[in-house]
């Protein structure tokens, strides 16, 4: 079992293309800060976040004043304090980190942290067959329209493999 990070906009991103309960099926430890938690304020996305805690699916470490104090004064330009708890995560669990943030994933490659994005969820969704391709096309879809930031042509090149009907792929 692999230990993930996350920070709010994977979270986010997965609630948005409803893909949140079933990224707790992967063979995954996942865990994040108190932080990053306090970081999803929309009330539907608050709620599901409560619902994989109390599952216990997800797990919180909680940032103390203190800490939050030491994580500000990183020098890590750019990255806000919840980033920062998140990359300080990765870190001391050896634990990839998943985010799309550009910035983030600048500074976790920096310090041999192990980063990876929502297209890595989507394949490993698919590859463990708790997504189908026809499934992760339409929810991809949704996805690319909510989020722009994302890598259009990365989107594009699964949207067009996924599409492609093969012999082991569910309806």
């Amino acid at each position: 079992m692999r230990i993930a990070a996350q920070d709010a906009n994977i979270i986010i991103d997965l609630i948005e293309c409803g893909l949140f309960e079933p990224f707790f099926r992967l063979n995954l430890e996942v865990v994040t800060t108190s932080l990053v938690l306090a970081e999803i304020t929309g009330s539907s996305q608050k709620r599901a976040c409560q619902v994989v805690v109390r599952k216990k699916w997800l797990s919180v470490v909680e940032i103390s004043t203190r800490d939050y104090l030491r994580l500000q004064e990183l020098n890590l330009p750019g990255l806000g304090v919840s980033d920062r708890s998140a990359l300080e995560l990765a870190g001391a669990r050896r634990a990839c980190l998943l985010t799309g943030d550009g910035r983030l994933r600048k500074a976790a490659k920096s310090s041999d942290i192990e980063v990876r994005g929502i297209l890595w969820v989507f394949d490993r969704l698919i590859s463990s067959g708790l997504l189908s391709k026809a499934e992760a096309c339409l929810r991809l879809a949704k996805l690319r329209e909510s989020n722009q930031r994302l890598p259009q042509a990365e989107i594009e090149k699964r949207l067009k493999a996924w599409s492609v009907p093969d012999s082991g792929d569910r309806p």
